[in-house]
């Protein structure tokens, strides 16, 4: 797998990322803030497999009108 990356929130160091993969052009690979609190997790009630991250609105908006029109 190679991601690519589609939009960032800095241009150096790590943060808030969307990633594209080539050879799957149906998913991306999302790189942001670990969700950690137990409540939210709770409500999301994801699999043991699953993991949560947290980045901007911004960031999403970002990847839809550029990558998505």
């Amino acid at each position: 797998m190679k991601p690519r990356q589609l939009a960032s929130e800095c241009d150096e160091g790590p943060c808030p990322t969307v990633w594209a993969i080539d050879k799957d052009a149906e998913h991306v690979l999302v790189q942001g803030f670990k969700v950690e609190d137990e409540e939210a997790l709770s409500i999301m009630k994801m699999p043991e497999h699953e993991t949560a991250v947290r980045i901007p609105m911004a960031l999403l908006k970002r990847v839809a009108r550029e990558h998505l029109t």
